[in-house]
């Protein structure tokens, strides 16, 4: 019998509360007990056990939104830096001045322009990215997938579920992405996809309908960026602002700017059929009561990235709005082009004094572990408990909190660089070949 006991002082289910001298019994990389320890000991008397002594264990963590494939933007951005003159391109040193959310969309292209078309430049960033998370307890990821060949390299490695972007105005490039998709899917089935169409403003209503339409037909969930900035609602309301004025000249949709939408975000996903429960919102700092409700209605899940959204000015999502209406929330840190660390300790942590009360630290572990499961339409992680896979992280402090406060005490950045062991469905992550890679 391939059974293992795994002993701690605290033990965090998140489903139920937390209690003392606990321990999971894991078979097969399924939970099938989990209780006091002297209980558990007791009922399987033959079975080797690992002990963490004075830790905390919990479900590993689940990033429901990153892009694992930008992992290496600050060393790119040193990169431009370096140029002959001495300065970045044009558009990316005008992007630095400005501040703005259109402003970093500039930057990121054309620095990613000035990199060229090697597919290995992504893979190796994502690698990176994947480790970072790894390294700081994160079990599962949401990722975006926008180069075509890390699709194989997901399929692979990617723990969690991968998302193919769909981006643009010409019907032949979202076909042959849609393509894309449902070739992996078929072909790879064993890993989780879906579809990514990137924004309401980098897709027509038509190629927006098209992609919550193949997703429907092949029962594949969709990640979609919403109501992320100002700037989003002021364009497809009016076709003004930055986006009209710098974004779509630079990249030579000037033909797609009128007539304007005259549609806020959240209504552009719903005429497209994208407002389903299978669908997750990311970001949502721009959505008022009443989109709120639509949003509850349909039991789809918000994705928040607060220190992506502070750093680019987008805003405070309304989130006591989204506690109130019963919305399933869940946290990403988006990626490293837009945030310092993929550590989503980091992210709680910050979460816990940027919304300044609006939200509690239990709130916040849910988000982090069973929201980002729902999210995901994963469905039997996020939380410790007999059936579910075993799929947990050790932190192992230097002091242990009182037991009625350790949420709080999770809350905090310093639990990331205090990870003793992560294990997905009962098998160990090696955490010093994590460590290894990121120094490399």
């Amino acid at each position: 019998m391939n059974l293992h006991l795994y002993t701690s002082r605290y033990m965090v289910p998140i489903s139920s509360p937390p209690f003392e001298q606990g321990a999971l019994a894991v078979q097969d990389g399924r939970i099938v007990a989990l209780g006091p320890a002297a209980e558990i000991i007791r009922r399987f008397p033959h079975a080797p056990c690992t002990d963490y002594g004075d830790s905390i264990l919990l479900p590993a963590l689940i990033n429901a939104h990153t892009h694992l494939e930008l992992s290496h933007f600050p060393r790119w951005q040193e990169i431009t830096r370096e140029q002959p003159d001495g300065r970045l391109p044009t558009c990316a040193a005008k992007a630095e001045a400005d501040h703005g959310f259109t402003a970093w969309i500039l930057r990121l292209i054309e620095i990613k322009k000035s990199l060229g078309r090697d597919p290995q430049i992504y893979h190796h960033a994502w690698h990176t990215g994947l480790q970072l998370a790894q390294s700081s307890g994160t079990g599962y990821i949401g990722d975006i997938l926008t180069t075509p060949q890390l699709s194989a390299t997901a399929a692979q490695h990617l723990p969690g579920r991968g998302y193919i972007e769909i981006l643009g105005h010409d019907p032949l490039q979202v076909h042959t992405r849609l393509e894309h998709l449902e070739h992996w899917a078929g072909h790879a089935p064993q890993a989780l996809w879906g579809a990514a169409p990137h924004a309401p403003y980098t897709l027509s209503q038509d190629m927006l309908k098209l992609s919550f339409r193949t997703t429907a037909a092949h029962h594949l969930p969709s990640s979609i960026h919403l109501a992320e900035s100002a700037e989003e609602v002021e364009f497809l309301c009016n076709a003004t602002g930055p986006m009209a004025q710098k974004l779509y000249p630079y990249v030579n949709w000037k033909q797609h700017i009128s007539p304007p939408r005259r549609m806020r975000p959240l209504e552009c996903v719903r005429q497209a059929g994208g407002l389903r429960s299978d669908t997750l919102l990311v970001h949502g700092v721009h959505l008022n009561r009443a989109e709120i409700a639509l949003v509850a209605a349909s039991k789809a899940s918000v994705a928040l990235c607060p220190r992506s959204n502070a750093r680019l000015n987008c805003g405070k999502a309304p989130v006591a709005d989204y506690l109130r209406a019963g919305i399933p929330l869940a946290l990403g840190t988006d990626s490293l082009a837009s945030n310092s660390t993929l550590s989503l300790w980091d992210e709680m942590a910050f979460a816990l004094q940027w919304f300044e009360g609006a939200i509690s630290a239990p709130q916040l572990l849910h988000m982090a572990t069973c929201g980002g499961a729902r999210a995901l339409q994963l469905n039997d992680v996020g939380i410790l408990a007999p059936g579910k896979r075993a799929t947990f992280v050790v932190i192992s402090p230097p002091a242990l909190p009182d037991l009625p406060t350790v949420a709080d005490f999770l809350c905090h950045s310093r639990r990331g660089r205090e990870i003793t062991a992560l294990y997905r469905e009962g098998n160990g992550v090696d955490l010093s070949s994590c460590n290894k890679e990121i120094s490399a």
